[in-house]
């Protein structure tokens, strides 16, 4: 019974040192003394005396696990080695990792079995990254920075307007007036004049009532015909032959003489675009205001006299027409 166990280590470290290349192969055990006649007495010292000797070596000399044969990879498009049943295939031998190497303990502890390494092929799967992956924080853009704004749109350039015309000068309002304007009230005005004026003189005392009619028909005879001339603010009136009088808009009044030859003043003047003239004499005065129509070719005289005789005063009126 004592021989089948030093048998089996004694085979379990011939093998691991074979297997490895490196362990010396133990001495061949000494030949049986021819005295002793019990063959199993001398087989037992032999292998006693191997054990010994095998043990003092391994305590110095490290066994080497036997590397697992790497699996045959097969390539694409050629034949799988075919291998001889009993016989290994042919593999390829890779290095064998330092963690494969067995310490063998002194004092008869039980060596640590060494740790098997799978081989790192192309076919191994890689382990995945089980770790979830976390998007990168997209930052909050800030409130405060205002957002562009888009650029307006050109409005269309307008077509270049003509520069209009340079406006005339502004005429002064009595530039209107100038001209030759001739009777047209007929008949019928020339009455209602000689109406007006018996009105007047049945106002006046019994006595004198002649002489106010013969004073005011010879002082307020209906020309034919009235002719303006305008330079500026001056201006020129013709009545008649000889009877022509010349002032300033807005100046002072000039002297004259009425028709009779009593001696007088003229003013002229506008007054809401209406010529006025304004005569003046020691016992009373006249005003003539003259009055152009849209057309400018209608011309009215309004005339007003007044007296210190007279009750209330002498008033009518005379249109002209432009020649």
């Amino acid at each position: 019974m004592l021989l089948v166990p030093l048998r089996r280590v004694l085979v379990c470290a011939t093998v691991l040192a074979v297997g490895c290349g490196e362990a010396t192969p133990p001495p061949a055990p000494a030949a049986a003394p021819e005295e002793f006649d019990d063959p199993f007495a001398d087989e037992a010292k032999g292998a006693k005396a191997e054990v010994e000797d095998a043990a003092e070596e391994a305590k110095t000399v490290p066994v080497i696990a036997a590397a697992e044969p790497a699996p045959t990879t097969a390539v694409a498009g050629e034949p799988a080695p075919t291998t001889v049943a009993g016989e290994p295939g042919p593999t390829t031998a890779e290095p064998t990792p330092a963690s494969a190497v067995a310490e063998v303990k002194p004092d008869g502890e039980k060596a640590a079995p060494a740790k098997k390494v799978k081989p790192t092929g192309e076919n191994q799967p890689v382990p995945k990254d089980k770790s979830p992956t976390t998007p990168a924080p997209v930052e909050p853009v800030p409130k405060d920075i205002p957002q562009p704004t888009p650029a307006p749109t050109p409005a269309p350039t307008p077509a270049p307007t003509p520069a209009p015309a340079p406006a005339a000068p502004a005429q002064p309002e009595q530039a209107r007036f100038a001209g030759t304007f001739r009777y047209a009230g007929g008949e019928a005005q020339r009455t209602k004049l000689t109406e007006a004026i018996e009105t007047t003189v049945q106002q006046l005392n019994a006595l004198i009532r002649g002489i106010g009619r013969k004073r005011l028909t010879a002082a307020n005879p209906i020309r034919d015909q009235i002719t303006f001339a305008v330079d500026g603010t001056r201006v020129t009136a013709t009545f008649a032959a000889g009877r022509t009088v010349t002032g300033t808009i807005g100046g002072s009044a000039v002297a004259w003489t009425s028709d009779d030859g009593s001696p007088l003043t003229v003013a002229f003047s506008i007054v809401k675009g209406r010529l006025v003239m304004d005569f003046k004499a020691d016992d009373g005065g006249r005003r003539s205001t003259f009055t152009l129509d849209e057309t400018g070719d209608r011309l009215t005289m309004s005339v007003t006299i007044t007296s210190s005789r007279l009750p209330e005063p002498l008033k009518y009126a005379l249109t002209y027409k432009r020649s």
